[in-house]
């Protein structure tokens, strides 16, 4: 093949000149209808991840898994569509899902709306027994209120605190029914929401929403989030190679128009010179 290839270009060169030109112009203009289809097959590829993102997103449910803090979180893949496009699909939405979009559209009346999630969480006790000396708490007993405090105050527990006085529980009372003071009540959290791309190439790194809570008796029934469109991993936070490939998607027309250049530039010499 290389001697055929060598005899070829040995007669193009000898006998016609024009005839290289014309092979230059031939590869250049294969080379632009190569990067054009290119071009064509990542744009549909781009609205295939797109919708597929979008689809994924609408019947995703919220899984739970616990990080380096020993603490639950709770993660579920983030609406990626313009406001537009989702109302036009309002009624295969969730209440949640449905419920989000609106608060967007109300605050996307004074700012742009960059990402926003609504969080459902609920506080639940299955059981619990104040007693004395249990877990830092302690009972009270004032015979001449006819009171009982039970408290956590001097416990170490960050995550459940008490304060209760039972009143009128004495039998000097029998016709008062006792009664139960809740003097404080309180539950310390702290809750940590973050954005994040799923390693998922095959998908386009689709973007997901995760949540945890520092305390134990917080739990996250449900999620659901919304990020601009736009956002691309490949384009925002490209790796080695895709920062090059992004080089020449973005400068790819620059290039041929450079590259015709100089190639007719370079034959033009030939041609004069010989």
């Amino acid at each position: 093949m290389g001697k055929i290839f060598t005899l070829i270009w040995g007669f193009l060169k000898e006998k016609n000149r024009w005839a290289i030109a014309l092979v230059i112009v031939l590869l250049l203009s294969a080379g632009t209808i190569i990067k054009l289809q290119r071009n064509k097959i990542d744009e549909w590829k781009g609205k295939y991840q797109t919708e597929a993102k979008l689809k994924d997103a609408l019947i995703d449910s919220v899984s739970y898994y616990r990080n380096q803090r020993d603490e639950v979180v709770a993660e579920k893949l983030t609406l990626q569509e313009s406001i537009k496009n989702l109302e036009k699909m309002y009624g295969q939405l969730s209440d949640n899902q449905k419920e989000l979009l609106t608060r967007i559209k109300e605050i996307n009346k004074k700012n742009s709306v960059i990402s926003a999630a609504l969080i459902e969480t609920n506080v639940k006790i299955d059981s619990l027994l104040a007693k004395d000396g249990k877990d830092g708490g302690q009972v009270v007993i004032d015979t001449t209120k006819k009171m009982v405090n039970f408290n956590n105050v001097a416990s170490k527990d960050s995550t459940f605190r008490y304060n209760i006085d039972v009143n009128n529980i004495l039998p000097a009372y029998p016709d008062i029914k006792p009664t139960m003071l809740f003097k404080s009540l309180e539950f310390p959290n702290k809750q940590f929401i973050e954005f994040h791309w799923r390693n998922d190439k095959k998908k386009g790194y689709p973007v997901a929403f995760s949540t945890s809570n520092s305390n134990q008796y917080f739990k996250t029934i449900n999620i659901d989030s919304y990020a601009i469109p736009p956002l691309d991993k490949v384009k925002l936070n490209p790796t080695g190679w895709q920062k090059v490939g992004n080089f020449f998607i973005k400068n790819g027309r620059t290039l041929v128009y450079v590259g015709v250049g100089a190639a007719a530039g370079a034959g033009g010499v030939y041609l004069l010179t010989k």
